[in-house]
C-alpha cells in the first residue's frame, strides 16, 4: 500500500524523504529523544536516517510496517512515527515541536490510519513509566495502561516499560 498524506489541518504525515535526512538526523540526535525511543541507534548517525527512510519505503512496499514524518504548516519535520503489521505504535518528537500538541495529533492520525486502512483492531504502544508525557499521549489518544510491564526485545533500554492498548471495541 502506498503511503497517503494524512493531515489534521495543522499538521501532516507523510512519507519521509530525501530531503528530510538532516532534520531526521539532527532530531534524533537529542538527549531526550535518545532517551525514551526505543529503537533508535545510539549514537544516531546521519547514515542511520538514510536508512530510515529506505527502510520504510521498502517496509511500505511490503506492507509490514508504515513510517511516516510529521510536518508542520513548512513542511518541517516535527516527529516521526510507525506502525507495524502486528499494530505496535512508536514515535519521537522534535526538541523544538514538543509542547505543542503534536505528538497527541500525529498519533491520533496514526491510530486512525491503522485502523481504518490497515483494518487493525487492536494497537499498543510501549512506554517507559517515567516517560510521562508519552504515558499522558496514550491516554488523551484513547490508550489504556494494561497494568502489564514488559522488558522491550529492541533497543538498549533494559527497563520494564508499560503496555498500552488501544481497542476498536
Amino acid at each position: 500500500m502506498e503511503r497517503p498524506t494524512l493531515t489534521d489541518g495543522g499538521i501532516s504525515l507523510r512519507a519521509p524523504r530525501a530531503t528530510d535526512v538532516d532534520r531526521i538526523a539532527g532530531a534524533a540526535q537529542d538527549p531526550e529523544t535518545q532517551r525514551w525511543a526505543l529503537a533508535l541507534p545510539r549514537p544516531y548517525r546521519r547514515e542511520h536516517a538514510v536508512q530510515f527512510i529506505e527502510h520504510s519505503t521498502a517496509e511500505a512496499a511490503a506492507g509490514t510496517g508504515y513510517s511516516f514524518v510529521a510536518a508542520d504548516d513548512e513542511d518541517q519535520v516535527i516527529a516521526a512515527m510507525r506502525v507495524g503489521a502486528d499494530g505496535e505504535i512508536g514515535y519521537w518528537v522534535a526538541p523544538d515541536a514538543r509542547g505543542r500538541g503534536v505528538a497527541t495529533r500525529a498519533v491520533t492520525l496514526l491510530r486512525d490510519f491503522a485502523h481504518e486502512r490497515l483494518g487493525l483492531e487492536r494497537l499498543v504502544m510501549q512506554i517507559h513509566p517515567d516517560n510521562a508525557a508519552s504515558c499522558r499521549v496514550a491516554e488523551k489518544v484513547g490508550f489504556v495502561d494494561t497494568g502489564e510491564r514488559r522488558i522491550p526485545d529492541r533497543g538498549q533500554d533494559p527497563d520494564a516499560h508499560a503496555i498500552y492498548v488501544w481497542s476498536a471495541e
